[in-house]
């Protein structure tokens, strides 16, 4: 059984990058509710002890996006943690369900900000990023495979 002490990771941001940011006006009408559309994808960069979470969201109307923002948050993982992620026998690192967690409710607090700079001014604006329950997009152990990496999408 694993103790609260076995579950802390030490970590750092180390990088931002939006990669996504549009309004598309021609789907947007002031006066019709909008939902949101959310994805979350998680990549490693060994070298670096990095992982990389990936987050975009969706404002949409009647299935339209007209509002959408979709950004990477960089963390290098202290290299005593890396080491207790990563499984050797499976050539896996595993990100333990709450710190996946932790590391997206991060993210999603860069997202909120940027999307907040970028609107300013603009009737986008009104639109911030409600708090997310990101444990209903989260309900496991992320596990990344290091022989199939890829940059996350």
């Amino acid at each position: 059984m694993s103790t609260k002490k076995d579950l802390v990771f030490g970590f750092k941001f180390s990088d931002i990058d939006t990669h996504e940011f549009a309004t598309i006006d021609e789907n947007f009408k002031d006066s019709e509710p909008s939902n949101l559309a959310l994805s979350i994808n998680y990549g490693v960069n060994p070298e670096l002890r990095g992982v990389g979470i990936k987050f975009k969201v969706q404002f949409e109307q009647k299935k339209k996006p007209f509002l959408i923002i979709a950004a990477t948050c960089g963390f290098e993982i202290e290299k005593k943690a890396w080491a207790k992620l990563l499984d050797k026998e499976s050539n896996k690192l595993i990100l333990p369900e709450d710190f996946a967690s932790h590391l997206a409710v991060l993210t999603v607090g860069t997202i909120r900000g940027i999307l907040h700079e970028k609107t300013k001014g603009t009737p986008y604006n009104k639109f911030i990023l409600p708090p997310i329950n990101l444990t209903e997009l989260i309900k496991q152990d992320v596990e990344i495979d290091l022989e199939k990496l890829e940059e996350p999408e």
